[in-house]
Parts: C-alpha cells; structure tokens; sequence
C-alpha cells in the first residue's frame, strides 16, 4: 500500500433540511488501501460516497481526489474522473431490458471507442474473473442474488477502475454467498491494485476486507484503525456496534 493519500476528506457537512447527515466528517484513504465505513443505518454511509463520486455537494469542507476538489469541477471534468471510479451499488442496479452482456458492457460503448469485438472480449474477460464465464445472454430476472451482485461487480470493474466503491455490497444475500463476494472483492482489488471505500454494517465482512476500518457515528468518524485496534478499542460505542448489543451508548440504554 502506497502510503500517498488519494482520496482526502475534510470537514465534510451535510443536511437534508433539518438534518444534519454528516457533521464534519474527516477522512484520508491512502492509494491502494481497502478503506471500510460502518455505522448504523441512518448515519450517513452511502450520503458519504455519493459525495466522492459527485453525486451530492457538500454543504461545507470537501473532497479531494487525487489532489483534485470534486465539487470544483466542471461537467467534463467531472466525467472523467467518474470513469477512473467503479461502483458497485447496494441492489446491484441492473438494467432489466438488458442481458448480462450489455450490462456489462454499457460503460465500454459509453465512454470508450473500442470496437464491438473489444467490447466482446473485455466482457467475457470480466465476466470470467467473477465466476459468470458464459452467461451473456441471460437476462436479470434469470440470476439469482448474487449473480445479479457478481453482473453488477463485472459492470463496475469494465473500465479499469482506479478507485472502487462498495454501497452495502452483500445486502440481501445469506453469509455464505455474501463470504463468496467479499472473496471476490479481495480478488479483484488486489488483482486490479485498485484504492477502495466500502460501506457496511457487516463486521464479519468489514474485518475480512479492511485494511482499516472507520466508523461514522452522529455525523462524525467516532474511531479509525486497523480491524485488530477496533476490535480492541475500549470506546463503548465502537463495541456496542461491532457486537451488536441492544444495550449501550447508541441506543441510550
């Protein structure tokens, strides 16, 4: 892991009329590191990512990627760094009027001028490292869960990301095949050397993939560090959440 900061973010605040989302967030994810946001539903997760990919303004601080501020660019600059980024959304966000092959490959004839048999080549390519070699022609309501979740993985990574983003990537699926995908994700960011941010409220899953683990609590980071420091913090709030106590400083119990 490079120990450059890549993605820096800095006194970030967010409200939605009267409530105040994100309060100050600060938070530096250094290149080449597998960087994990857990937090309560509600605590602003996915409002966190929305804002490094350009999708939300912040109302105050900002983001920087790769030394550049994400709300200070313009439309075409914004673009291309949205096509150095993958996502991988929380319901995999399929297109239901395309077949797996041109999910996949929806951002290759989006923003590239490869050829048709480019495109068909780089499909089956990714489409063989998350285990779909083959299904092409399938359609989303043929896959189950988590082949919809390996499609929109493979749609994600059709580019090249340099950076990825996990949105709650095992919503849905039972352990054994939310385990396969965390796999998965370890995989592709090593194989691709990819900087990624996860979000979740899965700990089994969050310890897998972290290299560090943040964790965002009344608008703020309450606590970062490796998954071996936040199973061992003595703050109480990190340990009622990472153990899932009904009784505790967040509930107020």
């Amino acid at each position: 892991m490079d120990d450059g900061v890549f993605i820096s973010i800095e006194g970030l605040h967010k409200a939605f009329g009267d409530d105040q989302v994100l309060q100050g967030v600060d938070l530096s994810v250094h290149r080449g590191e597998s960087m994990v946001v857990i937090g309560g539903s509600g605590s602003g997760k996915s409002v966190l990512i929305k804002h490094v990919v350009g999708l939300l303004l912040p109302d105050a601080g900002h983001i920087k990627v790769d030394g550049m501020v994400v709300a200070g660019l313009n439309r075409t600059e914004l673009n291309e760094l949205r096509q150095r980024m993958g996502m991988l959304f929380q319901y995999a966000a399929l297109f239901d009027s395309m077949n797996v092959g041109e999910n996949v490959a929806f951002a290759l004839r989006q923003h590239t001028k490869m050829r048709d048999a480019e495109i068909k080549d780089r499909v089956e390519e990714v489409l063989a490292w998350v285990g779909l070699e083959g299904d092409e022609e399938k359609w989303p309501a043929e896959l189950s869960g988590g082949m919809k979740k390996r499609v929109g993985l493979a749609r994600a990574i059709a580019l090249g990301p340099e950076i990825m983003l996990y949105d709650e990537p095992t919503t849905g699926l039972d352990p054994i095949l939310a385990d396969q995908i965390y796999d998965l994700i370890i995989d592709l960011n090593e194989r691709l050397h990819v900087t990624s941010i996860s979000i979740t409220h899965d700990m089994v899953s969050a310890y897998k993939i972290a290299d560090r683990i943040a964790m965002l609590y009344r608008g703020k980071i309450e606590e970062i560090g490796s998954p071996e420091e936040i199973q061992s913090s003595p703050n109480p709030v990190i340990q009622q959440f990472i153990h899932g106590r009904a009784e505790g400083p967040i509930t107020g119990r």
